[in-house]
């Protein structure tokens, strides 16, 4: 103890700014501790999405597989929420037309109400056999789809422009 008191007289000043540093130290690491902590408990979305629950979409989910599912030119179908974007996956028989698919995709939006297609962005991936994916989307702001323009593979379109 008096070894303490010894060191503590000679070098006073380096003592007190050693306890303010380790002070600071503690500050910082249980500020950024907090940070982290709270950053992980919170949605990824932020408070983008905290009105979600008032535009449930379930039911129309539901039907909207249905719809696809009873169309023999779909193969499969599944769909995914992922925070306001409705992604529908579409496995369409190879010899489908893109104007078929477009007109399938876009009677689909029925099944949704007024007030959800002006809250969801609706994503459409259609896919066909040796062929690369077809994609439409509809965003909360619009009334149509609007669909990407390329489907083909450049091998292919080369051969029909011979």
């Amino acid at each position: 103890m008096n070894n303490l008191k010894k060191f503590y007289k000679n070098n006073r000043i380096y003592c007190i700014l050693m306890i303010i540093s380790a002070v600071c130290l503690l500050v910082i690491l249980t500020s950024v501790l907090a940070y982290f902590i709270n950053q992980t408990r919170t949605s990824v979305y932020g408070h983008r999405i905290d009105d979600i629950v008032d535009h449930p979409v379930d039911n129309e989910l539901n039907d909207l597989k249905s719809y696809f599912e009873s169309n023999d030119k779909v193969e499969s179908v599944n769909t995914d929420i992922r925070g306001k974007i409705i992604y529908v996956n579409l496995v369409f028989n190879k010899d489908v037309a893109n104007e078929d698919i477009q007109t399938i995709c876009t009677e689909s939006l029925a099944k949704f109400t007024a007030d959800q297609k002006e809250y969801y962005d609706i994503q459409f991936i259609a896919k066909r056999e040796d062929l690369k994916p077809y994609l439409g989307s509809k965003s909360a702001r619009q009334t149509v789809i609007s669909w990407a323009n390329y489907s083909y593979d450049d091998e292919e379109e080369a051969e029909e422009g011979e």
